[in-house]
């Protein structure tokens, strides 16, 4: 019975630690700030300045949360014949970037990053604070940013074939994403938008109708007090779309004030 009890107090004990403040805060600093694609860039640009290459293959990309540093194995095409193979850093923690020439110790290229560091902390927590804050019904939220695009894409596009939308909608509790519910998907439906959960999705073609996944992420408040929200599509390899749109919340709902597009693949 006793052992029993320390039982249960060691792992009360435990849980408590581990949902403490500290340790969430290890956790969240062992996070990158930036992703492979930034880190991918950042590799080729030196490259590109050390070499005057513009064509490069990168062959392995991982991040060391000890030392908080992406190490990219990237190559760059000199000639037909000729390719020089480099390992870049990318470190958070010194905001320095840093081409070497293996096996040669050294930068042969460098590059400040102090300004982006800054810039994706910044993106960290504000993106913390909308988790924690969340704004209001983000299912409509959801519905309208898939209703303007679509509208958007059938204005330039009136000879683009039909459409089917698996929608995703932000998630505060989950850190991801979730189906977008199907009292949403029917009103879009109604509407003619071909509307599905999601999870649920597959890439490729029926009956001449694309598939094609979208997804919505958390709107973060801006000083004006509307919000930016990120959305995408995905369809292919060289089918997808990331956009950035400023939106506005009143008592009649949410509306996309404006949209630009990210990039396009």
């Amino acid at each position: 019975m006793m052992l029993h009890r320390c039982l249960r107090v060691f792992g009360g004990l435990l849980a408590a630690w581990f949902a403490s403040p500290l340790v969430l805060a290890i956790e969240a600093h062992t996070k990158p700030l930036f992703d492979e694609q930034f880190a991918s860039n950042v590799a080729m640009m030196l490259a590109g300045r050390a070499t005057g290459s513009h064509n490069f293959s990168i062959s392995g990309i991982h991040f060391e949360p000890v030392t908080r540093e992406w190490v990219i194995q990237i190559d760059a095409e000199v000639d037909i014949q000729t390719a020089k193979h480099f390992v870049a850093r990318v470190n958070e923690s010194t905001s320095l970037a840093c081409l070497e020439a293996t096996p040669s110790v050294g930068c042969v290229a460098k590059e400040d990053i102090h300004q982006q560091v800054t810039t994706a902390r910044q993106k960290v927590e504000e993106l913390e604070l909308a988790k924690k804050y969340p704004a209001p019904d983000l299912q409509q939220l959801t519905e309208v940013v898939l209703r303007y695009q679509v509208n958007a894409d059938r204005l330039s596009n009136r000879a683009a074939p039909k459409a089917r939308y698996f929608v995703s909608m932000p998630s505060p509790s989950t850190e991801g994403a979730v189906d977008l519910p199907p009292e949403n998907l029917a009103k879009l439906r109604k509407d003619d938008i071909e509307a599905f959960p999601g999870s649920t999705w597959t890439q490729g073609a029926s009956n001449g109708s694309m598939a094609i996944r979208f997804a919505v992420g958390l709107p973060i408040r801006r000083p004006d007090g509307n919000y930016d929200v990120t959305y995408s599509y995905y369809c292919g390899p060289l089918c997808a779309g990331w956009y950035t749109a400023v939106v506005a919340h009143d008592a009649s709902g949410w509306r996309v004030v404006s949209s630009v597009m990210n990039a396009i693949s």
